[in-house]
């Protein structure tokens, strides 16, 4: 289910630790401090420095001190920076730590990183666990970084330990509704996967700024495949619905959009399609063949009893009258009835055969 579920462990990474972590003592024992020219693991950065001034061969002076090359050192770019007696450093040239190599225990269901290493106690919560290994430890590592944290982390465990968060997309991977212009986190969806190129769109719930959910929905209703969702386009089946709700707590508005086809009562004459769509309740399945029932009962022209809701959703699923939706997030389950086909016709038959009785 998820992207990894083995203890991940970069050696490259392990190596490079105890490396500088050597440098760095070295330097101290001169009174420097280690820099890299470039962004290196936690190591100042000198382009990130103010008012540094380029003097040759990999000479550098500023107001509050000089940076100078060093001997014998395992990596291009290493520098030791001397301060001036009595001026001012920047921040990131104070509080210098002697940082520790650490592993990480990543609980995939609550979505939290717990590491410790001696007496540091470290806990991030709300972490994409849709990311690799290699992506996950690479996050971790810079808001470490970002922080100042002293830790820096070469291996990932994962574990699932019981939540009792539910999550929409327990895997992690959260898909994004996106046009020429925006683009907006889906918090449920039912497509029918019809065609490879382009997937017809019963459903979609979106977060977002809005300025994006404007522009979606715009895209939608045109009716000319200007969206996307995982990377196939998408069209709406007909006329759409979109109900909006503010989320002032995190500055978006949540949308949901839907096919009129989907909606009890909305039913057409002219329509060659109802859907039925379940977005809570535990027994999924149960739902469907009630609602599709239901669905049934207000758009054939025949009477259809309460009692032939199991055996008429089993031999209209084999007979394709009735396609399973591809569905996510919070929309639970759902399906499309095809009512291009002689429903009359499997019904007579199946009342013939007696599998079906008044």
């Amino acid at each position: 289910m998820f992207a990894w579920t083995e203890p991940y462990e970069d050696e490259y990474i392990k190596e490079r630790i105890e490396e500088l972590r050597i440098a760095q003592k070295e330097a101290a024992a001169n009174g420097k401090i280690l820099v890299s020219s470039y962004e290196q693991f936690w190591l100042p950065a000198l382009n990130d420095l103010p008012d540094v001034e380029f003097q040759g061969r990999d000479r550098y002076t500023a107001p509050y001190g000089k940076f100078e090359s060093v001997p014998n050192v395992p990596f291009h770019g290493a520098l030791w920076f001397t301060p001036l007696p009595g001026t001012e450093l920047p921040p990131v040239l104070k509080n210098i730590k002697e940082w520790l190599p650490a592993s990480a225990t990543v609980d995939m269901n609550a979505r939290t990183v717990r590491i410790q290493v001696e007496e540091i106690e470290i806990t991030f919560t709300a972490i994409n666990v849709g990311l690799n290994a290699h992506e996950l430890l690479r996050d971790i590592n810079q808001e470490l970084v970002r922080v100042n944290a002293g830790v820096y982390v070469y291996r990932v465990e994962p574990v699932e330990d019981a939540s009792p968060v539910r999550h929409l997309y327990p895997e992690g991977r959260i898909p994004a509704l996106t046009n020429a212009h925006t683009r907006a986190d889906v918090t449920g969806f039912a497509v029918l996967q019809d065609r490879p190129y382009q997937h017809t769109l019963v459903y979609v719930g979106i977060a977002a700024h809005k300025t994006s959910v404007e522009s979606l929905w715009a895209s939608l209703i045109r009716g000319k495949g200007s969206c996307s969702m995982r990377g196939t386009s998408v069209l709406a089946d007909g006329e759409v619905k979109m109900l909006t709700q503010p989320l002032p707590e995190f500055n978006v508005l949540h949308a949901g959009i839907v096919c009129r086809k989907a909606l009890p009562g909305k039913w057409e004459a002219k329509d060659d399609a109802a859907y039925a769509l379940v977005f809570e309740g535990r027994d999924v399945e149960a739902q469907l063949q009630a609602l599709t029932l239901k669905r049934l009962q207000e758009t054939l022209a025949f009477p259809i009893p309460d009692a032939w809701a199991k055996t008429l959703w089993e031999y209209a699923l084999d007979a394709e009258y009735i396609q399973r939706l591809v569905t996510g997030g919070d929309c639970r389950g759902g399906v499309r009835l095809d009512l291009s086909k002689p429903w009359q016709d499997l019904v007579q038959n199946l009342l013939e055969q007696e599998v079906l009785k008044v």
